[in-house]
């Protein structure tokens, strides 16, 4: 999920992809005449001045990644990419306050709402569900009569419910809708109070035999907007998550070392009670499926206390905000970072009123979450030795397609760079046919320098313009083979200045500039 990072910040060689991209799509042949004798003919195919800057912004769109680069005042570029967000909605803890069953065991019963356990609701808005009356008459009276539950209202109206239960049978009520209902209680209990009547006038207590109650109330899939009331002492699963992490996405071999690499944890909560996260699990997982714990002084005895909005406050429908930042002086974060990890596990639960303050008010909303989101903050300094990268272009020799190769004696390629990057670059460049298979290579045996880093200065800031040139002799055949090529796969490899032996800064403004062109010697007149 750290798409090509590091590969981008040694990306100035990238210049050199597009260049060859652009120069196999332009030319200026269309006027080409070849008089009766033998010359040599030198064609531009390409110039052109690219700064760093436009350079990283378009290798980052290319990579539709969560990414994002800032250029700093002194011109020096942050790479900040941020995780996905994972999150820990209260619609999770509503599921355990769906329903209940209440038996009346007497005209006036109380009943605890049924929580989990260290939960008291003093009051919990209904938005949906509903509830039952059952009334077992085991009389050969009809029992005429109400319910009445105190703690619940609507519009400020007390819910009561009356009812004519018929002798000898089992009255069922409909289904009674919830919605805009109000659960009020002081002390986590509903009080269900019922008169039931014989039709002599006569209140009777209903049972199905003495002892065994006769009604009962019960809810099913309660939804609601708010619950208000006393956390406790509670442990429960937060998140859990596993972020991919991919420095070098090439087989090639590389060494890279990033400057002071900053890690932030954003804990973006609206729970509002205390909650303290118990971090159960934070390691990487390095190139060898080596398990690499990260280790910090940021979090005491593997925890940390959210911020939260408070109920006493009026914060309601607040989030909360808490940040943990990881640096290399709080923690080993550079050198897991320099050890090129592939994978962050990491898994936090949650505590709720971890100091168990029975003064500490709290609710939750249906809108109410806990997330934890990951950014890296990757300033674009450090230092690179043979690391590599890996492309494929499409190409296109326009006119030079319809060229008789039986006339050209030699091609010559030209590459001129006026390199003012702190980064020098070998390339390779293969030329595919239509089955992707290669047909040639740009350079005979090992990749050669194309472009050479600038001189640079204490601080690591490129101070000069270092030129290079390179030259790459073809004879005919082997052009006639190359030109029928409809792709290039090109292998680069970036060093940075001194031999990657000192940090370096890639700056905004760094600028470089490159020119290709093409020389074609003929042989001409006669047949």
């Amino acid at each position: 999920m750290l798409n090509q990072q590091l590969l981008r910040f040694f990306l100035p060689a990238i210049v050199m992809l597009g260049v060859c991209y652009s120069a196999c799509k332009k030319n200026d042949y269309e006027d080409l005449k070849l008089d009766e004798h033998s010359a040599e003919f030198a064609f531009p195919l390409f110039s052109t001045t690219l700064y760093l800057e436009d350079l990283m912004i378009k290798v980052l769109n290319d990579t539709l990644s969560g990414d994002t680069l800032l250029v700093n005042p002194d011109n020096s570029m942050t790479l900040f990419y941020t995780g996905d967000v994972v999150e820990k909605p209260a619609t999770d803890i509503f599921e355990d306050f769906a329903g209940g069953l209440f038996p009346l065991t007497d005209t006036v019963s109380s009943s605890p709402i049924d929580t989990i356990e260290g939960v008291t609701i003093f009051r919990a808005d209904l938005t949906s569900g509903r509830f039952g009356i059952s009334i077992f008459n085991v009389t050969t009276d009809t029992l005429t009569g109400t319910l009445r539950i105190p703690q619940m209202t609507k519009d400020g109206e007390v819910f009561v419910y009356p009812f004519v239960a018929l002798p000898l049978s089992t009255y069922t009520s409909p289904a009674i809708e919830v919605k805009g209902y109000v659960l009020q209680s002081d002390d986590n209990t509903l009080q269900f109070i019922y008169a039931a009547y014989k039709p002599n006038g006569d209140r009777v207590k209903v049972e199905l035999s003495p002892g065994i109650p006769g009604i009962y109330v019960a809810f099913e899939k309660l939804e609601f907007s708010y619950l208000e009331g006393f956390w406790g002492y509670q442990e429960y699963s937060l998140v859990r998550d596993t972020i991919e992490i991919d420095i070098n996405q090439t087989n090639l071999v590389g060494d890279v070392r990033i400057e002071n690499p900053k890690v932030t944890m954003r804990i973006s909560n609206s729970w509002g009670f205390p909650t303290r996260g118990k971090i159960k699990y934070l390691s990487f997982i390095g190139q060898n499926g080596e398990e690499i714990p990260l280790v910090s002084s940021v979090f005491q005895d593997s925890a940390i206390d959210f911020n939260y909005p408070s109920f006493a406050l009026g914060e309601v429908g607040q989030t909360k905000y808490t940040d943990i930042y990881l640096d290399e002086t709080n923690s080993n974060i550079a050198d897991i970072f320099n050890s090129q990890p592939t994978r962050l596990i990491y898994e936090v639960d949650g505590i709720s009123n971890a100091q168990n303050d029975p003064s500490i008010i709290g609710f939750l909303t249906d809108s109410s979450v806990i997330s934890l989101a990951m950014r890296v903050e990757l300033l674009l300094e450090g230092s690179a030795r043979n690391f590599g990268a890996e492309q494929t272009l499409d190409l296109n020799f326009g006119d030079f397609n319809d060229i008789d190769t039986a006339k050209i004696e030699q091609v010559e390629f030209k590459i001129v760079t006026e390199n003012g990057t702190p980064v020098s670059t070998t390339l390779q460049m293969y030329f595919l046919d239509d089955n992707g298979q290669a047909i040639d290579s740009l350079f005979t045996g090992d990749p050669r320098f194309i472009m050479e880093a600038a001189p640079v200065n204490s601080n690591g800031v490129a101070s000069g313009i270092t030129r290079t040139e390179s030259f790459v002799t073809m004879e005919a055949d082997r052009f006639d083979r190359v030109r029928r090529a409809k792709k290039a796969f090109l292998k680069t490899a970036f060093t940075t200045a001194q031999n990657g032996d000192i940090p370096v800064k890639l700056l905004a403004t760094d600028q470089t500039t490159i020119k290709m062109g093409l020389k074609v010697k003929t042989r001409l007149g006669g047949e």
